[in-house]
């Protein structure tokens, strides 16, 4: 299993982005912006080549986005409804994602085992998520679907100051235990 670290968007809509291991060296570039229909983000290896894309295909209250490993179409992921705890079906990948969009906690499941899981840390004064991928070759597919996840948590604009963990030893459990702070 390898830890990658994804920087958080909260303010940045465009641009490019280095997602480094555990050990700062640099492993992928993700680069383009979201927003409109059909605008895309492309995940390339350090060494340029591209390995998968994440394209818009519609906007709205539940907007949907199709992957691509390798300039193939692998699965299409979809927004639901959800305030606490969300379960979300990637379509052609067979996977599935539980998590809660207000601690910003996801498990990804695939043919009866952990994918990846995603869990924000700060470092350095700057807030990232973290993704635990189990396979290597899973890891394109893992940091897109982590920035479709943080694009529909930006557009809730959750405040990580107001959201405060009740039980700390229960911090780790997707973050279903929290309150509002005053």
């Amino acid at each position: 299993m390898r830890q990658l670290y994804l920087r958080d968007h909260s303010t940045d809509l465009h641009g490019t982005t280095i997602i480094r291991d555990q050990q700062g060296q640099s492993r992928y570039l993700l680069a383009g912006k979201w927003g409109l229909h059909h605008d895309v983000l492309s995940l390339y290896a350090i060494n340029g080549a591209l390995l998968a894309e994440v394209k818009q295909l519609s906007l709205g209250l539940l907007p949907k986005f199709a992957l691509y490993q390798h300039r193939q179409r692998v699965g299409t992921v979809g927004k639901s409804f959800g305030f606490v705890r969300q379960v979300i079906y990637i379509r052609g990948l067979n996977w599935i994602i539980v998590g809660s969009p207000l601690g910003n906690r996801y498990r990804v499941f695939g043919g009866g085992r952990l994918v990846f899981a995603i869990k924000p840390v700060q470092l350095t004064g700057t807030y990232y998520h973290e993704l635990q991928v189990e396979r290597e070759a899973d890891e394109p597919l893992a940091i897109l679907i982590a920035s479709v996840l943080d694009h529909w948590a930006r557009g809730g604009q959750v405040n990580r100051q107001r959201v405060g963990f009740t039980n700390r030893s229960l911090e780790g459990d997707l973050g279903m235990n929290f309150k509002i702070k005053q």
